[in-house]
């Protein structure tokens, strides 16, 4: 865990640094409302007996934010449509670097950490398993100028979860939630 942690502030410290030498910034500040949904697909394994499992599964989200000059930050919560599991949600944040392609749209790549929480009964069990664990990793997308004051976003999210679950000598073990999603984000 606190390996964890020095490598999100590391990246969140790098673009700290990047933000005191960028010369070019917008002159506009927003507030941001964004909804999103997507496709995620959750790597994990029973590791006694060993057996690896790629799970699929849709979602949707709902952030809010801040954008001044180069730099969003998002406040964010997504629900995962996952009907082999009781419940599965994360809570985060997210920090974006924009990179002015264009007047009609930015590229974005930014870091993300938060709370993943999982619930799920395996079968031959009578009681639920619970994760709740920390994760961080990080995002790249296209950002659209869909009208003044609407953008649309198209990215790729990538989410290391490193959680554990041992009961009865059976152990799993979830990694990486990977998502694409587009968004709207309402600028106000």
């Amino acid at each position: 865990m606190k390996n964890r942690l020095v490598k999100v502030l590391v990246l969140i410290s790098f673009f700290g640094i990047s933000s005191m030498a960028d010369d070019v910034a917008k002159d506009t500040s927003y507030s941001l409302l964004g909804f999103e949904g997507g496709y995620s697909n959750l790597d994990y394994e029973i590791v006694t007996p060993n057996k690896n499992y790629s799970y699929g599964v849709g979602y949707a989200g709902l952030k809010i934010g801040a954008e001044t000059g180069h730099y969003r930050i998002f406040l964010s919560a997504r629900y995962y449509n996952a009907s082999d599991f009781d419940y599965m949600t994360t809570l985060g944040v997210e920090f974006q670097y924009l990179f002015n392609v264009s007047k009609s749209f930015d590229v974005y790549i930014g870091a993300n950490t938060g709370l993943a929480y999982i619930s799920f009964t395996p079968k031959g069990e009578n009681t639920a398993r619970t994760i709740s664990n920390a994760y961080y990793g990080g995002d790249i997308g296209v950002n659209i100028h869909a009208k003044k004051n609407i953008d649309l976003e198209i990215g790729t999210r990538v989410m290391d979860i490193g959680a554990d679950n041992t009961r009865n000598s059976i152990d799993y073990r979830f990694n990486t939630l990977i998502s694409g999603y587009v968004g709207v984000i309402f600028k106000y």
